[in-house]
């Protein structure tokens, strides 16, 4: 055994003067060397969907309806809605409102969070220490262990994409919440004076409220609270279990209530597995496998084998892989274990049952993704506690040798620094959107999502040839755990096609091919309408959209296109309403503004169709066919100053190309837009302002 001689080395304590400001400034000082370099990191992944391209959290004031709005996150239609994840919404509203879309607010905001979840985790695990279950055998230890426990935690790299990652917010907010929660319960429940316990309880309170709010697997705190008071308070025996069994109710009543709450997230949870190439029973086989995976990481954080998107074989039975089965044993024997000595070992107990119990919810039936580092944020919140606890027995036990100790006590410091810069090194990668995907592609080449951001980022860069190589590629791997991102590959090469190379039946081909891979694929819909719109086989197209679009009535896209397809049909009416619904759901998005302008042309209102096409161009300074639209209603219009305006704007986009095969490139793509570009008319206008200024 290890000897219990107390350590000569310098120590602190929390009850000192001093020692808590201590923890809370060296904490902090180390977070903003290794996280300093993330506060300018680039918007990622999820980040468009639920902030970017996000209206309810582009809060213009802090008036109720505003707020009201963020709690919804993502839904658009008032009916049917539940909250979701409110609190964290309205931090990225009030984020919005204080700096739009500048990530630096939101890279502070996250960084300050993970801060404070550190600092309440150092307090927490001293609190925990110093009852009289554990005051014996770690209470002369208690600031030592909690330090560092802290710090183990919060410098981990798997923390990385939590908290640079500015949409993991959620995560990060639920952990703070959760720890908050955890600290003020065991200063409640160790309060001399009824005052202190009520008010310390309304805190523990409203930090529960703060995780609740934030993301839904902190549905497992008021477990997690019993699960602590059985173990840690009152001891797990038998007496105790029998005494707690009576109220065990209440606490699985209100996880119960909050699953209600949460029902938008929990609701169809068998039916959403048609969007994944598992089902149920694989997704609870394989799971086991990637918690064993998180245990690894968390022990063992080396660059090699962190990224965003990990490659996990399927488990499709028990033998099949056959660490599936030897996984799920040695689960249960480690839980068996944790359980058996919760009187012996209670604090190590806790720990093993704390990180299992706290991925129940991301980890068994849900059909979400199979892995993502950020789950491990609050599971991994008490695991480096009995590590922490070995840390400083081991120099404890060295004491009676100096150079041992201080040979030991530069090994952990170096451990420290190893997992600091190892952090450093991943936040300079996840800052980057290009290179966090040039990292994912590497590190699970045979994943197809990865290759498919990464071929955006070459499209848009003008390397098409690169960008098609990976489309390809990822196509012919055909493995995601998301049968969208595996349509997604044939859908962006139908696009290549499409627009980049003008191969209408190549791109019918990929996106026919995006179709039978995802039924029902949206992207791939609207894809086979537009090469239907290019052909001008308009009764097509409608056809085909309106076999689709009953079941994807809240998708922007198919709205769009729907309009665009009515107004192709001389329904300028409908055009006009379908174009109103899109533009509710993306205010500045130029395309269905382009549908409603030419829908009011139609009508010959062309005053609202001028004004529609000067918000295309103020959402798009440089749209061409925005500048020729207003030329030809301005010329209706007679009036000479806007006419002349935007008469110099299309000499000026037109650059060194002729007017004529200026105007005749744009002409030929022009069959699948609102505004059908007539060359020779366009020409006649323009030269005529051109001879009046010269005149002039």
């Amino acid at each position: 055994m290890m000897s219990e001689k107390k350590s000569d080395m310098p120590t602190r304590s929390a009850d000192q003067p001093g020692g808590i400001a201590f923890a809370v400034v060296s904490l902090l000082a180390v977070l903003l060397i290794i996280y300093g370099n993330s506060f300018f990191g680039e918007w990622h992944f999820d980040d468009y969907h639920n902030i970017v391209d996000n209206r309810n959290v582009h809060l213009q004031t802090l008036s109720w309806d505003d707020i009201h709005r963020s709690f919804y996150g993502t839904a658009v239609e008032p009916r049917g809605r539940h909250l979701t994840r409110p609190l964290s919404y309205l931090s990225f509203g009030l984020n919005y409102f204080l700096g739009g879309t500048d990530v630096f607010g939101y890279h502070v905001v996250n960084f300050f969070i993970h801060f404070g979840s550190a600092v309440f985790l150092f307090l927490f695990v001293f609190r925990t220490l110093k009852l009289p279950l554990l005051h014996g055998r770690y209470g002369d230890r208690a600031y030592d262990i909690s330090l560092l426990a802290a710090f183990l935690w919060a410098i981990n790299p798997l923390q990385v994409n939590a908290v640079t990652i500015i949409v993991q917010r959620m995560a990060a907010m639920a952990g703070l919440g959760y720890v908050m929660a955890l600290y003020f319960f065991v200063r409640a429940r160790t309060a001399e004076t009824g005052s202190a316990r009520w008010g310390l309880a309304c805190c523990c309170a409203a930090s529960s409220f703060l995780a609740f709010g934030s993301k839904e697997n902190a549905a497992m705190l008021p477990v997690a609270i019993l699960l602590y008071d059985i173990v840690l308070i009152q001891g797990a025996t038998r007496e105790c279990l029998l005494r707690v069994a009576k109220f065990s109710w209440i606490p699985l009543a209100l996880t119960a209530s909050l699953a209600v709450l949460f029902s938008d997230f929990l609701s169809g949870v068998f039916q959403a597995y048609e969007v994944r190439p598992f089902t149920l029973v694989e997704r609870l086989l394989t799971e086991p496998r990637v918690l064993l995976f998180y245990f690894t990481l968390l022990l063992y954080p080396i660059p090699s084998r962190l990224t965003l998107l990990h490659d996990i074989e399927i488990s499709r039975s028990l033998i099949d892989p056959w660490t599936t089965l030897a996984t799920i044993l040695g689960i249960i024997l480690i839980l068996g274990f944790a359980v058996a000595k919760a009187r012996r070992f209670p604090l190590l107990s806790f720990a093993i049952l704390f990180f299992f119990m706290n991925h129940l919810i991301e980890g068994t039936v849900i059909p979400l993704e199979l892995i993502y580092e950020h789950r491990n944020y609050i599971p991994s919140m008490f695991f480096f506690v009995p590590i922490a606890v070995v840390m400083v027995r081991t120099l404890d036990y060295f004491s009676y040798r100096r150079g041992i100790q201080y040979f030991m006590a530069g090994g952990f410091a170096l451990l420290l620094a190893f997992q600091g810069h190892t952090t450093f090194e991943r936040n300079d990668i996840v800052r980057s959107d290009l290179h966090l995907w040039l990292d994912n592609v590497q590190k699970a080449p045979n994943l197809s999502r990865p290759r498919i951001n990464l071929a955006k980022h070459y499209y848009e860069a003008g390397m098409y040839d690169e960008a098609c190589k990976e489309l390809k590629t990822a196509e012919d791997l055909n493995r995601d755990t998301n049968l969208r991102q595996i349509g997604l590959a044939s859908y962006s090469l139908g696009a290549y096609y499409l627009y980049q190379i003008k191969d209408l039946n190549r791109a019918e081909q990929h996106f026919t091919k995006a179709l039978e891979r995802f039924p029902g694929y949206p992207s791939a819909i609207i894809g086979l309408a537009t090469v239907d719109l290019k052909r001008g086989n308009t009764s097509k197209a409608w056809s085909l959209i309106q076999e689709y679009i009953p079941h994807h009535r809240h998708n922007r896209q198919m709205i769009i296109i729907d309009a665009l397809v009515r107004l192709k049909k001389g329904d300028a009416k409908g055009a006009i309403q379908a174009s109103a619904k899109a533009i509710a759901l993306k205010w500045d998005d130029p395309q269905p503004w382009e549908i409603w302008g030419e829908a009011w042309r139609m009508l010959g209102q062309w005053r609202k169709a001028a004004q529609c096409w000067e918000e295309v161009l103020r959402r798009n300074p440089f749209s061409s066919r925005a500048c020729l639209a207003l030329v030809d209603l301005y010329d209706r219009l007679q009036e000479g100053t806007a006419l002349r305006r935007n008469a110099a704007r299309c000499l000026a986009l037109k650059g060194d190309e002729s007017l004529d095969e200026w105007l005749e490139g744009l002409a030929r793509d022009s069959s699948a837009s609102a505004y059908e570009i007539k060359p020779r008319v366009l020409r006649q206008i323009i030269q005529k302002e051109i001879r009046r200024d010269l005149l002039r």
